[in-house]
């Protein structure tokens, strides 16, 4: 009988546990690979990956504002205006496969430390930043950067 009581104590302890799986999250996978690839060319002003990769009705937002695709690509594009030496010596991606229990989403994830230098100042710039990707069909549909604007806001009004 105790043998019995075990059992069914790991057993509902097991599935307990199993319910609050919700996906499985990938670190050197094709869409972790894509954002590396986003990324690289983004430091040397390339955009093609990104442009290739965001979808063209795609939900974009920055900070809690909507842009749409092109608005995005002028963005970054704009950054190498401002900045030289731009890349993100720190930083981590990976992407979360969902289950039946989240619709079987995909989301890449990066969380990492921005660096440029200013090319009005000279100052060095650094910038925590975390940005989402779901992906579609290949593309991603909807993005979210999240980053302190604060420095970047300063160098535009500058040049203006």
């Amino acid at each position: 009988m105790k043998k019995l009581l075990v059992f069914l104590v790991l057993c509902t302890t097991t599935l307990s546990f199993a319910q609050e799986i919700t996906g499985r999250t990938r670190t050197n996978d094709k869409y972790s690979n894509a954002i590396r690839a986003i990324n690289e060319g983004y430091f040397k002003n390339d955009l093609s990956s990104l442009g290739n990769t965001l979808a063209d009705n795609g939900a974009f937002s920055i900070n809690g504002e909507s842009y749409s695709k092109a608005e995005i690509m002028g963005g970054f594009a704009m950054h190498h205006k401002i900045y030289s030496n731009i890349k993100m010596p720190m930083h981590f991606i990976d992407t979360t496969f969902y289950d039946e229990n989240n619709n079987n989403q995909v989301w890449s994830h990066l969380w990492g430390l921005w660096e440029a230098t200013s090319k009005r100042t000279g100052k060095k710039v650094t910038n925590p930043v975390n940005i989402s990707f779901k992906w579609v069909d290949g593309k991603v549909v909807n993005a979210s950067w999240i980053y302190n604007p604060t420095q970047l806001n300063e160098e535009i009004a500058a040049m203006q």
